[in-house]
């Protein structure tokens, strides 16, 4: 049941990325080296929150893209498993 339900988080987020210039299989390959990519993650417990804070890439356009999944993601205020601490995605700007 963990694979499926993985797939169906792969397939929703893939469509969270979808723009004119990303289609399917660029969300899918880029959710997927998001899934292994490394993070610090920063419990906050005086606010509440657990933050993800995902390392930038060398790619511009692809930090964009997951900055926008990110504040997405953030809308929804997900709750951490069994929790009262709310994920908090980053990624940091790149100067360029």
């Amino acid at each position: 049941m963990a694979i499926l339900t993985n797939g169906l988080c792969e397939t929703a987020m893939a469509g969270m990325l979808l723009e004119p210039t990303v289609g399917t299989p660029a969300a899918r390959q880029l959710l997927q080296d998001l899934f292994v990519s490394e993070a610090d993650i920063i419990p906050n417990t005086e606010n509440k929150q657990l933050r993800v804070k995902i390392h930038a890439g060398s790619r511009p356009a692809v930090n964009k893209s997951l900055r926008d999944l990110f504040e997405k993601l953030n809308e929804s205020e997900i709750t951490y498993l069994e929790t009262d601490m709310k994920l908090v995605y980053e990624i940091p700007e790149i100067p360029g």
